[in-house]
């Protein structure tokens, strides 16, 4: 404490500066008048707690409190992050039906199009409004931005019981996924490595409408981010095709590095113009592996995998933004090259596959920010005290810095909305860093 202050303290002892008069005390109640004096100054309300200042010199906001955990330090409680609210859960928060919630739910989107003919610009500017007042009602610090609708499918229309007709391809609604049904059983690695190396796709700047609108309204308020991989996700993505990249590693690696050289360079694009329109973060989405593990070795990961992942971690954190790995699965056995590769942050650390939070922040907590694990299984189907069982075991195992509260990989077929809220509201009110 300084020297002003103490003197302010006796002055307050001895005159009435506040109109209290003279001031008698016996020396205990001296004491306790500093001690008093000191606890009213040099504490902060965070919440609905009083914080001592020695832990924070203020309460933060969102954006504040995801840095500082980025940058692997202690926040004033933790942050909160979910990656994909689902419809069902949306419309429960909302107070919507859940046809109406456009983020995450294409169908609605294809339905407004058909039937209410809402501009594009009318339906990036609501989904951006819903993201927005998903995070300031629930309180989640760290908004995971999505690609804006950027044209109107010339041929649309629903066929059958979530299966849609866009523009000549069946796209089938499952799991609040939308999946490519005709996606060619086939592929031709001659055919791929010619159309990678004589092909190029442009960035289309509508893409970011929503990141756009957000960066207007909530810039340095909530933390942003938004996609961008081409290490691996958009193989991933295609099951098929990523049955044959699996076999090509061994039998045609000349077509894999093609194929993920040709992502890469979109994806570098996409991110490096996220992070000019006003993006804190680039989310890789990647899912390198499943419950068995990853779907390559890491000899492979290494010779086709890692320097991609390197070269947009390198790209984007030149760029000035944070670098997130998203990934389902069990990656243990190729997260010390991962790690290595340069991201910042690990979000998913999937316990349904096996992934220990405690053993990862052991190995990793001192070089990158850890996002997860609670148990989506049990936010579906647990009690309300198996909830706050499983936020404290996340709470003690994520330690007080570099560590982000979310649900273990996402929530993305999760329908408890109860539990869900109940995560959130628990980890706000447990997760004072001061308080434990």
């Amino acid at each position: 404490m300084s020297s002003n202050s103490w003197a302010t303290i006796m002055a307050t002892l001895r005159f009435s500066s506040l109109r209290l008069g003279p001031v008698r005390l016996t020396y205990f109640g001296m004491i306790r008048s500093i001690y008093n004096y000191v606890y009213k100054f040099h504490h902060t309300h965070c919440g609905n707690y009083l914080i001592p200042s020695v832990y924070l010199s203020t309460c933060m906001n969102s954006w504040e409190r995801v840095v500082k955990a980025m940058e692997i330090s202690t926040p004033d409680r933790v942050p909160l992050y979910e990656m994909h609210i689902p419809p069902v859960i949306a419309s429960r928060i909302l107070r919507k039906p859940t046809s109406s919630i456009l983020v995450h739910n294409p169908e609605a989107v294809f339905t407004l199009m058909m039937e209410n003919g809402l501009s594009l610009d009318k339906i990036n500017e609501y989904m951006a409004e819903e993201l927005l007042t998903l995070h300031r009602v629930t309180g989640l610090d760290w908004i995971r931005v999505v690609s804006a609708y950027t044209r109107r499918p010339e041929i649309l229309k629903k066929i059958d019981e979530h299966v849609w007709v866009v523009d000549g391809r069946r796209c089938k609604w499952s799991g609040f996924s939308l999946w490519d049904i005709d996606e060619p059983i086939s592929y031709n690695p001659d055919v791929i490595i010619e159309f990678c190396r004589s092909s190029t796709v442009e960035v289309d700047s509508k893409i970011f409408e929503v990141l756009r609108h957000l960066v207007r309204k909530v810039k340095g308020e909530f933390f942003l981010s938004f996609d961008a991989d081409g290490s691996w996700g958009p193989i991933v993505s295609n099951p098929n095709l990523l049955k044959h990249v699996l076999i090509w590693m061994y039998k045609r690696p000349d077509a894999v590095k093609a194929l993920i050289e040709f992502n890469v360079k979109y994806a570098l694009d996409v991110g490096k113009w996220a992070i000019d329109e006003g993006a804190d973060a680039i989310q890789m989405c990647v899912d390198y592996g499943n419950k068995l593990g990853p779907w390559f070795s890491p000899k492979m990961f290494r010779e086709f995998i890692k320097p991609a992942l390197k070269r947009q971690c390198d790209t984007f954190k030149r760029k000035g933004a944070f670098t997130v790995l998203h990934s389902d699965g069990n990656i243990t056995s190729i997260l010390p090259d991962i790690v290595d590769a340069g991201i910042d942050a690990y979000q998913g650390i999937d316990v349904t596959a096996g992934m220990s939070l405690k053993q990862v922040k052991e190995e990793y907590g001192d070089k990158i920010c850890l996002v997860g694990n609670v148990d989506p299984r049990i936010l579906e189907f647990g009690k309300p005290e198996d909830v706050m069982m499983e936020v404290e075991r996340c709470l003690r195992e994520g330690g007080f810095s570099g560590y982000i509260l979310s649900a273990s990989a996402n929530i993305s077929v999760n329908t408890n909305a109860d539990n869900f809220l109940l995560m959130i509201d628990y980890a706000k009110k447990r997760g004072v860093y001061a308080q434990r």
